[in-house]
Formats: structure tokens, sequence, C-alpha cells
């Protein structure tokens, strides 16, 4: 057995984390490239959605490398994200790839805990009694390994804005994130931790600027990877925003485990808002997208940024919807397509244009 999984973001780092404690064989895909994205396009359908294309060509590098176990997320209607695993499977056998399957349900019912149970019959064969009595202990590891990941993130998003060097704090938080990726049982996390928040918050700071305020919503794939939407939350803090975002693992894992009371109150409160423009829950994060803008335009923010992929079915519903919030909250809305004809100019020239014009009306309204 080694398993695999999807690159998604900071993903990669708690689930090797899992595996590693657990004593279980893994695979990490390769760093998401164009190569990455090539081979997805080249055996999908060119009206999927971009998330669906990036996360087959991360199985395609990781079996032909390989990994012979695909651990899999899975997701709601209407969402496409529930049904990638019966196409990635029919895909990856066309191209000849041997792999076993084992789908992580986004809610922990009757018939998905009976899924599971088939799913994993032939690797339980591979298992020894130290897996199993180690893997509790592993979920602690991994689950602490996420929490200080977005710790480190969104202390690298309050200091981006206001870094003298640019791109001095992005440097450091790579170097924190390799720091965390190394750190092996509590106590070396907690030292990394300790350590890689001590680095990022002694980036030199210009305590002059006063940066703007925009939140980042929609689709939570091309939220949470940078390698996807080409690097958003950093380019904006560059150009001197203070990005918030609400897409986060833990969030997204408490919700489907029922936990995390703070986080489910805030959503209901942003699903409830949406309800001015939407009289049901559409899906995916649509509701979230759209009730998120109305609470932000009434908190102060400057602006929003909304990542969808291209044909995302929930968040073309929103991004529509989006137009009408923006004129009747006053509120700037920039809604930025992603697929993989993206190229790096397009993304940077509209986020500039977006960042002038909000600095635009700040100056007006003073």
């Amino acid at each position: 057995m080694r398993v695999t999984f999807p690159r998604l973001g900071t993903m990669h780092i708690f689930c090797k984390a899992i595996a590693e404690t657990a004593g279980i064989p893994y695979l990490v895909p390769p760093k998401t490239s164009r190569k990455t994205l090539a081979l997805g396009v080249k055996s999908s359908n060119e009206c999927i959605c971009l998330p669906f294309k990036v996360i087959l060509g991360n199985f395609i590098e990781a079996l032909q490398m390989g990994a012979d176990t695909i651990v899999m997320v899975g997701s709601g209607p209407p969402c496409r994200l529930g049904l990638y695993d019966l196409v990635h499977k029919v895909i990856l056998e066309d191209l000849g790839l041997h792999y076993r399957w084992l789908t992580i349900p986004p809610r922990l019912t009757w018939d998905a805990l009976m899924k599971n149970y088939q799913e994993t019959k032939p690797l339980r064969k591979e298992l020894t009694l130290k897996n199993y009595l180690t893997f509790p202990y592993a979920l602690y590891i991994g689950w602490r390994k996420m929490l200080a990941t977005e710790r480190l993130e969104k202390l690298a998003m309050v200091a981006r804005p206001r870094e003298a060097t640019k791109g001095s704090t992005q440097r450091n938080l790579q170097r924190t994130l390799h720091m965390l990726d190394e750190a092996k049982g509590g106590k070396e996390i907690s030292e990394a931790i300790r350590d890689g928040e001590k680095i990022i918050q002694d980036t030199e700071q210009d305590p002059g600027r006063r940066p703007l305020k925009v939140a980042i919503v929609g689709e939570l794939y091309t939220v949470m990877d940078s390698d996807i939407n080409r690097g958003v939350e950093q380019r904006l803090g560059e150009l001197g925003v203070a990005v918030t975002r609400t897409s986060w693992f833990s969030t997204h894992i408490g919700r489907s485990l029922g936990l995390g009371g703070e986080q489910k109150r805030e959503r209901l409160r942003f699903y409830q808002a949406s309800l001015e423009y939407l009289g049901y829950d559409v899906g995916g994060e649509c509701n979230v997208s759209v009730g998120e803008t109305i609470i932000r335009a009434k908190e102060g923010y400057d602006g929003v940024v909304h990542l969808m992929p291209f044909s995302c079915m929930p968040e073309t519903t929103a991004a529509a919807i989006l137009k009408q919030v923006s004129k009747d909250h006053h509120i700037p809305v920039l809604t930025l397509i992603l697929d993989e004809q993206d190229v790096e100019g397009r993304i940077q020239t509209l986020l500039e244009a977006f960042v002038d014009m909000l600095l635009w009306r700040r100056e007006k309204e003073v």
C-alpha cells in the first residue's frame, strides 16, 4: 500500500502527517504545476471545472510515481465534487493506471459508512495492529498541523500588506510551513509553531501604511489553493490589501463533523443574509458567497474578490447575483473566473486595477 491524496493548498502537510505518524506508506503528489494541469486537461472534458482537472493531474502524477491507493474527499450536491470519484475512476482506468480508492464522506451517514466499509476491505488486509493503534494519535497530529498552518497563514495575511520589502512575508511563510512540515510529534510541532509565529511577526513592517480591507469569497478549492488562483491572496497583500477569507480546512471539516459552534453561527449568518436574494440553499458556497458579501459591506470592507472555476454551477449563480448585491450595498465586487487558459498577467492586471479603484473610492470619501 502506498497512499496518495490531492494536493489542495496546505492539505498535503497534515495528510502526510497522518500517514507518517500511523506508519502508513504514502506519496505526496508533486507541487501543482503546468504539467499537472496539462495531464488533467488532456484527459478531461473541456467543460468540466478547473478543480476536477487539477485533482486528476495530481492523481496521474502520483500513480505514475508509484502510489497505489487514492484517498479523496467527497461533497454533496449540486457541486460536482461529489461525483468526481465516479468520473476520475473511469478516466484513470481508461489510462491503464491501477489503484485502490477510498472516499472520505462529507457527512458521516450510514450509507457513507457502508461505502467506506466496502472500499477499505482490501486495504484493511495490509494494515498492521500498530497502524490501527497509532491512528487516533495520527489524527491528532494531523489536526494540530492543520490548525498550525492556518494560524501561520492568517498571520501572513496581517503582515503582508505592511511589509517593507515586497515578498518577504511570503518567503517567511514558506520557511515556517516547511519547518512545520518537518516537525515530528507534539513537542516539535509546538516549537515549529512558536518559531514560525516569531519569524512572520518579525517581518519588517512599514507602520505608516493604511491597508484596504478586502474579503475573498467563492468556491472553496479556488479560494484555498494558491496554485489554482495564481496567488490572488498574496498578490492582494503585496498591493497593500488586508485580506479576509472564511474558507479554511478546519471550518469545513468541523462543519461536516458537527463541530465548531462559532464557525457554524458565522456560516448561518451568511446564509440568512443571502436569503435577501436567494430563497433556498443553492448548494456549494453560493449562498455563503452572496451572504458574506452583504455582511462585509455592512462591516465597512472596501471590496470583495469572488473566485470561481469556469463552469462552476453554484458560483455562476452567485456571480450573477453579486452584480446586484454590489449595486444595492455599495461594495465593489471583482469576480475572477479561473480556467486552464489563465495567464499571470491577466490576474495581476485585474487586481491592480481593482485596488486602484478602491483607493480612488477611499480618497473620494475623505
